[in-house]
Parts: structure tokens; sequence; C-alpha cells
């Protein structure tokens, strides 16, 4: 018997019916009329067809949808702010993320931070991702400069196409101190900290996050091993459609809050989920964990067990309509189910009282 389901065997176990003497000759009470059938009046019982199948626990646990923890976008622009995003958006290099003094800022990739203007005679490693960019739209090869970090009069000239091109800036040749965020990955516009017409001086227009949504989970100590990396699980989204989920982090360190009897203590967890759902953000979410029980096993409905007085199990099995009673094993037990072994076979029906 599964460990975790004796508690459930025995309660199950002591509503059942014990039966003494039943697998041998009675008397004329009719409970039993030979060594291994029983009679029992008509419309007295319900019956259940034996099955094979696996007994499967699922553990229902809490969690919270979105895209992981913001953090806040860093920012060197100084001016008053004349457009802003939206929250939700999805920023890929090459975005404008926002407007400073009707400038745009644009999001580049690269992995170095831009730290100052990018102009003529500066050179490193922030001006060749800058070169690296304008040569992916070809505007270098255009203008003859080179992709080499060094900020010439021919990167100018490439600078000057983006801006009137791309932004309709003219006469733009240097690209401005905190006008270009470079970042390597795309990401997700969580929340805008500063209102339209706002004066900056560097500090945090917005914040972001991935784009990956996220489930995170405060794991009862009580359910610690239940969810391991790599696992893949269900999730049921707030529209009651589910997806799967597959977990990516598990703390190996308990975070507990509060002092005494009020004290609660998790374990944090994140799954990634998978297909839909984009549309929910901070939203309630429950994971189904399936853990089996006991795989192909041949399973009776609970009620239809008889103690035997001597010791033992047995089922009531109907041979061409005739309560045959069966001595049986028990196993394992799950919801009103239990597995057996012994003369019974899946289609086989049984009494159930």
């Amino acid at each position: 018997m599964n460990p975790k389901l004796i508690g459930l065997g025995v309660v199950a176990l002591a509503a059942v019916a014990v039966v003494g003497g039943v697998l041998a000759s009675s008397d004329d009470s009719g409970i039993a009329t030979d060594a291994t059938t029983t009679s029992v009046p008509d419309d007295d019982f319900s019956t259940a067809v034996v099955a094979r199948k696996d007994l499967v626990e699922t553990t229902e646990i809490d969690g919270t949808l979105g895209f992981g923890d913001p953090e806040a976008l860093p920012n060197r622009a100084v001016g008053v702010l004349t457009q802003l995003p939206e929250a939700g958006t999805v920023v890929s290099p090459g975005d404008v993320l926002f407007e400073v003094n009707e400038m745009p800022v644009v999001y580049l990739p690269g992995e170095i931070p831009a730290y100052r203007t990018m102009r003529d005679n500066v050179e490193g490693t922030d001006v060749l991702q800058l070169e690296e960019y304008l040569d992916s739209l070809g505007m270098m090869a255009a203008n003859d400069a080179t992709v080499d970090g060094d900020f010439t009069w021919y990167t100018e000239n490439a600078v000057e196409e983006w801006y009137e091109t791309t932004f309709g800036v003219m006469e733009q040749t240097s690209v401005d101190d905190g006008m270009v965020i470079f970042g390597t990955e795309p990401f997700r516009i969580s929340q805008v900290t500063v209102q339209l017409g706002g004066q900056v001086n560097g500090g945090s227009v917005l914040s972001y996050t991935s784009t990956t949504r996220v489930v995170t989970v405060k794991l009862d100590t009580a359910l610690s091993g239940i969810l391991e990396e790599g696992q893949t699980v269900v999730v049921e989204l707030p529209d009651e459609s589910e997806v799967n989920a597959t977990v990516t982090f598990v703390s190996d360190t308990v975070t507990t809050e509060g002092q005494g009897p009020s004290a609660t203590s998790w374990i944090d967890v994140e799954l990634v989920l998978e297909g839909e759902g984009s549309a929910f953000d901070e939203s309630p979410v429950v994971i189904r964990v399936d853990e089996p029980v006991e795989l192909d096993a041949v399973v009776v409905p609970i009620a239809s067990l008889v103690a035997l007085a001597e010791g033992g199990y047995a089922v009531e099995k109907l041979v061409d309509g005739i309560p045959v009673l069966v001595a049986v094993e028990i196993g394992s037990f799950l919801s009103n189910e239990v597995s057996i072994t012994g003369a019974i076979e899946p289609g086989d029906i049984v009494i159930v009282p």
C-alpha cells in the first residue's frame, strides 16, 4: 500500500461490512448457499465493472501568472517626455522606447551600456555596437563607412541617414548621450513610471520584464519535493483553459514571513508557461501535479469490499447473475477506489452494497 494513502485505506475499510463464515456453507439464512456463492434479494444492490487503470493522485497548487519580477530600465536622457509607450508593449532592437524633447530614445542590440555621446573622433565598443546595427540596415556600406568601432565622418553620414529615414529627424549626425539604450533581448514594458510631459534627468522612465510568461509559486513546505526542475505540469488559466508548463526553478532555501504561530513558510518556485495565455498578467492560476500511486492496476470501488471475519477481504463477483464471493488482496487506495489482486479480471461485475 502506498504509504501516503494508508490513513485513507484505514478510514475506508472501517466502513466495510464484516461477513462471518462466507467461504463456508451457511445455515438457512440465505446469506451463502455454498462455499463460494451468496444470494441477495433483487434490487438490493448496485454493481460496478472491474477496471484496469492507472491510479494517479492529483495535487492542486495555487500560483500567479505573470512575466517575472519587473526591473527599472536605466535612463540617461535629460528633458521633457514628449512620447511614452503603453504597458504591455514588447520592445525589440530598433524600436523607439520613448521620446525626450521630441527626440527618440532607441533600443539597440549590444552588451555594453551606452554611457556617452557618440560623435566624430570617438571610438570604443559602444560605437562598434552602433555601427553593427547601422550595418545591418545597409547604411554603413551605403556611406562607405567601416565597422571598426571608430566614429568617423563616414559614420556621421550613416547616422544622419538613419535619423532622417527612420525617425524624420534632419541633420542629426551624432547619437547624443541617453538617446540609445543597448540590450541583448526583447523585453516587455511592465509599467511606465513617469507621466507624459514630466521632466527627466536620468533615473528611470519605465520598468520591464522578460517576454516569457512565468508562473510563480509560494510552495507550502509540506509539499516540498512535489515540484522538480524540468518537470512538466498542467496549469489552469483564469478562463479555465489548460496549458503545459515546465518547472525552471525551485529554491533550495525556505522563506519564512512573520513570527510565532502566525509565521508562514514557503519555497519559491517558477514555471515557464507554454501555449496560450499571454493576455493574462498577474492572474491567479492553478497548477495540477499528477503523482502515480499505482500503474496498470485492477480496481474496484472501495464499497465493494467485503471484510471477512476470519481476516482478509473479498468481493462479490456476479457469475451468470449469481454472486460469487472471491477472496482478494488489497493494494493502493485513491479517492473511492482500491486496487486488488485475485481471481478478478477487468470487465467482471462486482456487487456494490
